[in-house]
């Protein structure tokens, strides 16, 4: 059970940290380029769900190793 916790914080900082950058890049670009709001904050979700997609697989992955 200690090692599923450690994956999911491990997994949740990682893309937390990314998260932040892309929202310092996404920003940048969106007052650049002129992009509406919607665009900006809807790139945001797609980045977050991602994450939390890509988050889920990689403990549920390192689960079925330790049930083995």
């Amino acid at each position: 059970m200690k090692k599923i916790l450690v994956l999911i914080c491990y997994n949740l900082a990682l893309w937390g940290l990314l998260g932040f950058f892309a929202t310092l890049l996404l920003g940048f670009l969106s007052c650049c380029a002129n992009l509406s709001a919607n665009v900006f904050y809807g790139s945001l979700i797609v980045f977050a769900v991602i994450g939390i997609a890509a988050s889920s697989y990689c403990v549920a992955r390192g689960c079925k190793k330790t049930m083995e």
